[in-house]
């Protein structure tokens, strides 16, 4: 039972002496675009921006936010952040890894950037560039095929025919009898 006592009274004066630890949190979480940022208002919503997900393969390119988080632990502050690209469902970390962001952290973006231009996908570092787009074949049900294509033909046919006979005018004015 004493050494028990000893033992409880040891951990106890060695639990009293340790360091306080030291609190984090989180100061500050903004979205931004070109035409600037807004700020996450609550806690919940500021942790709610932390959330990471599973590591992904590079997206291709969208449209995406920046995403800044300030943490504050004692009087230190640390910022970091990541592009956020709803369209894609991923976000990349500022060393470059990409993962997949959780559907209350798209949530989260979408609503604070609300009527915000994001960045355009050109800007996107890291992103797998969007394919050229390929020409689109007539469509059997176009409006404008083969009628279209018809008309357009019979209009140049009729103006090749008119400027044709314009020339043969003017032409037959110059070898005309008692002409200059």
């Amino acid at each position: 039972m004493r050494r028990m006592l000893v033992l409880a009274t040891a951990a106890a004066l060695a639990l009293a002496a340790a360091p306080a630890a030291v609190a984090k949190e989180v100061t500050n979480a903004e979205v931004c675009g070109p035409e600037g940022c807004v700020s996450a208002n609550d806690e919940q919503t500021r942790m709610t921006l932390l959330q990471g997900g599973a590591p992904t393969e590079p997206p291709i390119a969208a449209p995406y936010y920046d995403v800044r988080i300030t943490m504050a632990a004692g009087d230190e502050t640390h910022t970091w952040g990541f592009a956020a690209v709803p369209d894609r469902q991923v976000a990349r970390a500022d060393d470059g890894t990409w993962m997949r962001m959780p559907d209350e952290t798209i949530g989260i973006v979408k609503q604070l950037t609300r009527g915000q231009k994001p960045y355009p996908a050109s800007d996107l570092i890291g992103a797998v560039p969007p394919p050229e787009p390929k020409p689109v074949a007539a469509d059997a049900d176009s409006p404008l095929w083969p009628e279209g294509v018809m008309i357009a033909l019979i209009t140049l046919a009729v103006g090749a025919a008119t400027r044709g006979a314009r020339r043969a005018t003017r032409a037959a004015s110059r070898h005309a009898p008692g002409a200059r």
